[in-house]
């Protein structure tokens, strides 16, 4: 990657966008597990009362799929988690280098030697 402070400031605005982006897909897959999850509780629920065999068995197989679903979710969320903790590790690597070779603003002395004797 080159040090070219003009190309570290593009890479870092990319990467500040790709990380808003991978936050708000991480909340939308939170809000779908959330509603997953209370699907499952509901269904979990009617199981336990059921005393109907085939009333059973199709809530049975609402359950697996509810679980499988929500299986699937949770691994989205791990994948977004990781490329949420990746891309933020490189913004900050990509600060640090600009803190690095951005110029500092420096005050300059001059002193002058004369003869201070008159």
């Amino acid at each position: 990657m080159s040090l070219n402070i003009e190309s570290l400031k593009k890479r870092e605005k990319e990467v500040e966008e790709l990380l808003s982006h991978l936050k708000s897909e991480k909340e939308q897959i939170e809000e779908k597990l959330e509603k997953i999850k209370k699907k499952e509780d509901e269904i979990y629920q009617k199981l336990s009362k059921s005393r109907d065999p085939v009333e059973v068995s199709r809530l049975e197989i609402l359950l697996q799929k509810a679980s499988s679903l929500r299986k699937k979710e949770e691994e989205k969320l791990e994948e977004v988690l990781r490329k949420i903790r990746g891309a933020e590790r490189e913004l900050n690597e990509i600060r640090r280098k600009l803190e690095i070779i951005t110029p500092k603003k420096v005050k300059w002395v001059v002193e002058y030697e004369g003869s201070s004797k008159r």
